[in-house]
């Protein structure tokens, strides 16, 4: 069977699109989304403190088992990101994205079952990556391979991209294969845990450091000293008001959080540093690096003002662009309807509170882009993160249909 593909208006077709997309979801099986997720969770990739290699090798096994062309990017740092290419090799071309690197477990005693056994626990999938994003890209696997089961050949081309260090900015994942042009795709789908709503904008970060200066001296004489952590403490008991009374229809209203303190060096000393990092997450379209700043130190001049001997030093450790694009492209309308037919009604155009690497997509390669992935950022990066696997199986199965719906077959 031939079917029509977003780059195929106005063709004669051999059968509807929507009769061949049912063959590819019929064939998808829930084993196939369980073993590949499962395998994944197995082979910890933690950052910081570890690599995706052992996760990447999963993934090059099941890809080679689907029968798709792999290649592996290293980044200069020999951080691996799986780049798999499944049909034709022909336009339409479609990238579904995800990363293979997870947050660090934390503190063990906190996890109920081992957080790489990938325990299923009231019909839950329990590990560190389940849902972030783990079990998503089994979603994607499986749903290869249910098109493979049904005998199915892509008239287009699905490009998976399982990249490394999403967790950490992106720079040795993503950020790679952009450098390497290789986001050269008509559309891409980020299928990171959005619920599968489909989200249209993401937030952006600004990670400021904050150093806190003071004089150190004998713990039994702090009046000969000026602690820095107090000075520090005056200055974070009035964070919120770096905060612009700003609302973004999709994502709302920027946020700031204080992330890591360090000070002191005895418990006999007058702290004289005390430093701290600080995540302010930014809106689309409306905030630029400066701007963000400014507020920063501003209330470090009126903290100076009310103590003159507060010395506060501001500084931008990192930058990440927020992203938006629009819900009037072909991919957005196939993924609404892909999902409305597993579903039973259309998702909603949301945002995304965190940071993806849809980014790269929408902002550096200008490529039609939505995220849209089972599974909630409420249950990301927590002790017994986990997913449902009923949303995993739900997934696979939308993007079998989006996967035919966009690419066509031949």
């Amino acid at each position: 069977a031939r079917v029509a593909s977003a780059a195929m208006v106005g063709e004669d077709v051999a059968e509807p699109a929507s009769a061949v997309a049912d063959a590819a979801v019929d064939a998808t099986d829930p084993d196939d989304v369980l073993r590949y997720s499962r395998a994944l969770i197995a082979a910890p990739s933690e950052n910081p403190g570890g690599t995706e290699d052992e996760a990447a090798d999963v993934a090059v096994g099941i890809l080679t088992d689907l029968g798709a062309d792999i290649r592996v990017v290293r980044s200069d740092e020999e951080r691996p990101s799986v780049v798999a290419r499944i049909g034709s090799g022909e336009r339409p071309r479609l990238a579904w994205n995800g990363h293979l690197d997870t947050v660090p477990t934390g503190d063990l005693s906190t996890w109920s079952s081992g957080p790489f056994e990938g325990a299923v626990v009231d019909g839950r999938l329990v590990g560190r990556g389940a849902c972030d994003m783990k079990g998503p890209i089994a979603s994607a696997l499986a749903a290869v391979a249910g098109l493979r089961r049904a005998g199915l050949q892509l008239a287009g081309t699905l490009d998976l991209h399982l990249v490394a260090d999403e967790e950490l900015a992106g720079v040795h994942g993503t950020r790679v294969l952009r450098d390497r042009e290789l986001l050269d795709q008509d559309a891409a789908l980020v299928g990171e845990p959005s619920e599968m709503q489909i989200a249209l904008a993401e937030r952006g970060g600004a990670w400021v450091t904050a150093v806190a200066h003071g004089k150190a001296a004998h713990g039994s004489q702090p009046d000969r000293g000026i602690n820095a952590i107090l000075a520090m403490s005056r200055f974070l008991l009035r964070l919120s008001e770096v905060l612009p009374e700003r609302v973004h229809p999709l994502v709302g209203a920027p946020t700031v959080n204080v992330a890591i303190v360090a000070g002191g060096s005895a418990p006999n000393v007058v702290p004289d540093r005390c430093e701290v990092e600080i995540d302010r997450r930014t809106l689309p379209g409306e905030e630029d690096p400066e701007e963000v700043l400014a507020p920063f130190r501003r209330l470090v001049e009126d903290l100076v003002a009310e103590r003159p001997d507060t010395s506060i030093e501001i500084s931008l450790k990192d930058w990440t662009e927020a992203a938006e694009t629009t819900g009037d492209s072909a991919i957005a309308a196939i993924v609404r309807e892909a999902i409305a037919a597993e579903t039973g009604s259309p998702p909603p155009f949301v945002g995304f509170t965190g940071i993806t690497d849809a980014r790269f997509y929408i902002n550096d390669a200008g490529i039609p882009t939505v995220i849209a992935g089972p599974g909630s950022l409420s249950h990301a990066h927590t002790a017994d993160e986990s997913i449902g696997v009923d949303e995993m199986v739900a997934a696979a199965r939308a993007y079998a249909r989006i996967f035919v719906g966009f690419l066509g077959t031949r």
